[in-house]
């Protein structure tokens, strides 16, 4: 199977996130591309089917930026019988079905690495207690779980510290110092991996940092657990240091031929060029903005960087819960 089949991931939730409502008008989209690429190609796609036919004959290149566009209208008589849509989109997970078929730990347990944006009770603890399906598109999905909510399945969204992997300042270091512990204890089957923030706080991506990453990656797939790596946010005077971070979590997701929520590319959507500084992004240029962490509106999507990045994950969960862990709840 081809490197280029991961991009479906990126591209399926994007169109999720945005639906009908991206604007046609290309120049609503960054100035500043999310991702460096000198030598590469950036492929403007709709569907998923459409991506699939363009990505088959080029050459494989982790280089390769894919960016969502407004899907094109169409009628009801247009539309491919729901089977041919998705059988590209099978072949893509095909890798995290092989690697989940060895899990033995804990249904529904999602395990949160990171540094503070992750440590925030503002991230994830949301989907204790809250419901997200009103929000989402009839997108061929079901929009929950069989029999049951969101919240009945997902397990330990309020699990912040270090025992549980997060801690504010962390960097690639501190999590893997625990991170088998993590796995080990709590034997997690989904594990949402962000970091990076405090890596480059520096101004550039420190040595070991991609190694690092990587190995905490290899412990969770190791352990038939499927992560779900996050691109980290702009940060203010540190443009460049976080384009490169995200070079080196991208090209690993398509190497690994993981699932990636698109954090940074989400950001620089609904808020481009440097408009994320004081909306998405807090006042203190680093972390997302609070506020209604559990609203996934449009409107509220353009101001609370919690909710955004909420968002996203749960997309990617569904995705991975649908296509992955239990596939026989989608047909």
């Amino acid at each position: 199977m081809s490197r280029l089949m991961l991009p479906f991931f990126f591209v399926h939730l994007l169109t999720s996130i945005y639906g009908a409502d991206l604007p046609r008008d290309k120049s609503w989209w960054p100035k500043a591309s999310p991702l460096p690429q000198p030598a590469g190609k950036v492929i403007q796609v709709s569907t998923v089917d459409e991506l699939y036919r363009v990505t088959r004959g080029l050459e494989e290149s982790a280089n390769v930026h894919v960016a969502a566009t407004a899907p094109k209208p169409t009628t009801p008589k247009q539309k491919k019988p729901a089977a041919d849509r998705s059988a590209p989109l099978e072949l893509a997970w095909m890798p995290m079905i092989k690697i989940h078929a060895k899990f033995k730990g804990k249904t529904g347990r999602v395990a949160q690495i990171g540094d503070s944006i992750t440590y925030s009770m503002a991230f994830w603890s949301p989907m204790d207690w809250s419901d997200p399906t009103p929000f989402l598109p009839d997108d061929g999905l079901p929009k929950k779980p069989k029999d049951k909510r969101w919240r009945d399945w997902i397990v330990g969204p309020r699990d912040k510290g270090p025992k549980f992997g997060n801690y504010s300042g962390w960097k690639v270091g501190n999590a893997l110092k625990v991170i088998d512990e993590v796995i080990r204890r709590d034997q997690p089957e989904v594990a949402i991996i962000m970091l990076g923030t405090n890596d480059v706080a520096g101004g550039k991506v420190p040595q070991g940092y991609a190694m690092g990453l990587e190995k905490i990656v290899d412990q969770c797939l190791a352990a038939g657990c499927v992560p779900i790596l996050n691109t980290i946010p702009p940060r203010r005077n540190r443009e460049e240091a976080v384009l490169a971070a995200n070079a080196i979590i991208r090209k690993l997701a398509v190497r690994k031929k993981i699932p990636l929520a698109d954090f940074h590319a989400a950001i620089l959507l609904y808020r481009p060029g440097n408009s994320w500084d004081g909306t998405l992004i807090s006042k203190d240029g680093v972390h997302p903005s609070g506020g209604k962490t559990q609203d996934y509106s449009k409107e509220n999507l353009k101001t609370c960087g919690y909710a955004l990045r909420n968002w996203v994950n749960f997309l990617a969960l569904r995705q991975v819960y649908f296509r992955v862990l239990h596939p026989e709840e989608a047909r």
